[in-house]
């Protein structure tokens, strides 16, 4: 009897852990992955691989995205003591500025489900430095 009830117990722990990693994403990760996707068709068009050159002259080698964060990786052509960081997220918040600081919904979408977008710079003395910038850091008023 006490076999059965083990079995059971472990059948319906089975049915349990099985049942919740069978749920579907919760629907900040289906906005996320949609951000992430949207980036990268606008980096690589359709069909396209990474990594891929920039004008500015660094490479961005991934775009993808975990529950609430739209996640940008790039090679850097210097090392991470000559790089201004300040500058280079700068940048990129005022590129962000004007595709989203004009569109309400946008702005409200990434408010309520808490959506950052996260960068990480590999430098060629092999640093990683990242930066995330939430939707109010972007559309900041200077």
């Amino acid at each position: 009897m006490k076999k059965r009830i083990k079995l059971a117990a472990l059948f319906s722990a089975f049915f349990m852990i099985s049942s919740a990693y069978s749920a579907e994403l919760p629907p900040s990760a289906n906005i996320t992955k949609a951000f992430a996707d949207s980036a990268k068709r606008s980096i690589l068009g359709e069909g396209g691989t990474f990594p891929v050159k920039v004008e500015a002259g660094y490479e961005v080698t991934n775009i993808f995205y975990n529950l609430n964060n739209v996640v940008f990786e790039y090679n850097m052509p210097t090392d991470s003591q000559s790089a201004s960081m300040e500058e280079i997220i700068e940048g990129i918040r005022l590129g962000l500025n004007a595709q989203f600081c004009d569109k309400q919904d946008v702005i409200d979408v990434l408010r309520a489900y808490d959506i950052s977008f996260l960068f990480r710079f590999q430098f060629t003395d092999n640093r990683i430095v990242p930066a995330t910038l939430s939707i109010d850091n972007i559309c900041q008023k200077q």
